[in-house]
């Protein structure tokens, strides 16, 4: 796999656009950040393109600044395969991984109509770019000319690559970006509901420098408080409950969504995040647990078996390997993750409450098994495979 990665010049005028904002932050950054995310190591960049914008951009993500190398610095460019990208443009990490799996000597697709072509260069390409790399030069010309010379083999990244040259170009690029911004994860509601207000949130926190991890806890206390409305187990109680509980989750979304913006990941930041979500639902199936008993006299201990299945699930969703890629068994594990359960839970649990609350016992069993429906079929699926991870028949 290509570990390094370098930023062009296409034209002299390419400076202005790179220093243009999207999403917050410069272009030139963004461009750093999508080589990071696709797996480049090492990102060099011309002098030319330092700026207040991009230096305050690159504080606040310990990640680039540990990949980034200025030309000027001396150190130049490592003898070795690179990917080769212009500084105003941008292509979606997921595009540039593709070539970063290839072989050198490939082009993005997406890129060869305009002047600006994305690529990757082995050794001896590399050492006919790297005085205009390390100078700055524009290098529109002579990689037009290297790109047909060396029949360099196109490579579909199968997203939009945007050509960056004023306002309206980086417009268009911070609208792709948004819209490409969700998990691969999201369910039906998270596209339709949770995506769109956090959104809003996301570009408000970004604008004022929040990071992520005080968001993080910022859900974790609004989920907390949900589960304080729900174990009151009023019928106004529970609907506050749902309502603060939506708002836990769309700040959930947000602080995922401001990390991946502003490169700010980190496994502390994972943890916690892993940390907040399994409080929260314990607290909230128990809290259901506790409102049952206060209806209708039962429910309780089933609260508590329906915490320790989220707790147990939590725990051996982070732990453990990764869940099975199949199809068939993703389409089994992931419904038992998703938040659209809880929702139809608790919705489920105010039907009841106000049209039949002797049943509210019988729910919170159906709960408690559910609960421990994921952990178990991890567990099972991990013994089908065996311990090399070979499927037995």
């Amino acid at each position: 796999m290509i570990r390094q990665a370098a930023l062009y010049l296409a034209d002299a005028e390419d400076v202005r656009p790179a220093r243009l904002s999207v999403a917050g932050r410069p272009v030139a950054f963004r461009t750093i950040l999508a080589a990071i995310r696709a797996g480049a190591h090492r990102v060099a960049v011309p002098a030319a393109l330092r700026s207040t914008d991009l230096d305050a951009a690159l504080a606040t993500s310990p990640s680039a600044r540990a990949a980034l190398v200025w030309l000027d610095a001396g150190e130049g460019l490592a003898d070795e395969p690179t990917l080769i990208l212009p500084v105003a443009a941008l292509a979606p990490a997921p595009a540039l991984a593709r070539l970063l799996q290839e072989p050198p000597g490939r082009v993005l697709a997406e890129s060869q109509s305009g002047d600006a072509p994305v690529l990757t260069a082995d050794p001896s390409l590399l050492t006919v770019l790297r005085p205009a790399l390390m100078t700055g030069a524009p290098l529109s010309r002579t990689l037009s000319h290297e790109v047909k010379a060396r029949g360099l083999a196109p490579v579909a990244g199968g997203r939009a690559f945007v050509r960056i040259t004023g306002q309206a170009d980086a417009g268009e690029a911070e609208r792709r970006l948004w819209s490409d911004l969700g998990s691969p994860i999201d369910s039906r509601l998270d596209i339709v509901l949770h995506r769109r207000i956090s959104k809003g949130v996301t570009r408000v926190a970004v604008a004022l420098g929040i990071p992520p991890n005080p968001i993080t806890v910022a859900s974790g206390i609004l989920g907390l408080a949900a589960a304080a409305f729900v174990a009151h187990g009023a019928t106004g109680a529970l609907l506050g409950g749902l309502l603060f509980y939506l708002a836990a989750v769309v700040l959930d979304h947000t602080d995922g969504e401001v990390a991946r913006l502003t490169l700010t990941e980190s496994v502390i930041g994972e943890w916690l995040d892993i940390t907040v979500d399994t409080v929260v639902h314990a607290a909230l199936v128990l809290a259901l647990g506790v409102a049952a008993t206060r209806v209708s006299g039962v429910g309780l201990v089933a609260g508590v078996i329906a915490a320790a299945g989220v707790v147990a699930s939590g725990a051996v969703g982070k732990l453990w390997p990764p869940a099975p890629a199949t199809a068939s068994e993703r389409g089994l594990l992931d419904p038992l993750t998703s938040r659209d359960g809880f929702y139809a839970m608790l919705l489920l649990f105010l039907a009841l409450r106000l049209m039949a609350p002797a049943w509210l016992p019988w729910l919170m069993l159906v709960v408690a098994i559910g609960t421990h429906a994921y952990w178990l079929a991890r567990v099972a699926l991990s013994l089908r495979r065996g311990p090399r991870g070979e499927r037995r028949p």
